[in-house]
């Protein structure tokens, strides 16, 4: 939990000085994992920060138990991201492509509490909308592989291979 505490905070003082140069944005994500046999959800608190059409995210995951799966598992993480908008409006709605590296430390049902770590990349694309100037919603679809790093802790192989994750994220906007 220590771990996490600092994490979180590394995360938000990196946050505020990001605001001070751009616009920045704090809110809360959910992100919803499909994959061979194996579904999870994971909620997360997140920033992110705008240069003109580009901007750069960072957020601290947290996974619920996972479902129709064999190897059910609980964690946190941590993700890093890169979206670029096509639109003209840049202090407004926009669609967006980009990708994100997505980094979990999951405990596995019936092992000990032994992290694995699991590394998943992804491309995705979506909507950024900005309601009254301040509040933002952005649904996206994300696609990508997940490897496992630490071997030995997993029950099944249906924790690794392709993903299609749909999320959708909304907060305020400084």
């Amino acid at each position: 939990m220590q771990k996490v505490t600092h994490l979180f905070t590394f995360f938000l003082l990196l946050s505020f000085t990001a605001r001070s140069q751009q616009l920045f944005e704090l809110g809360g994500e959910m992100l919803k994992s499909y994959g061979k046999g194996y579904g999870s959800t994971k909620v997360a608190a997140r920033g992110e920060n705008f240069n003109n059409k580009n901007s750069f995210s960072a957020g601290i995951t947290w996974q619920l138990a996972s479902q129709k799966s064999y190897s059910v598992s609980t964690g946190f993480g941590f993700y890093i991201g890169y979206r670029r908008a096509f639109g003209n409006n840049l202090k407004g709605s926009n669609p967006f492509g980009g990708g994100r590296l997505l980094f979990s430390f999951e405990d596995f049902e019936g092992k000990t509490r032994q992290k694995s770590l699991l590394i998943t990349p992804l491309l995705e694309a979506g909507y950024h909308f900005v309601f009254a100037k301040r509040i933002y919603t952005a649904p996206s679809l994300g696609f990508g592989y997940t490897v496992e790093i630490s071997k030995g802790y997993n029950s099944l192989n249906e924790d690794v291979g392709k993903r299609f994750i749909p999320a959708l994220s909304a907060g305020y906007r400084f």
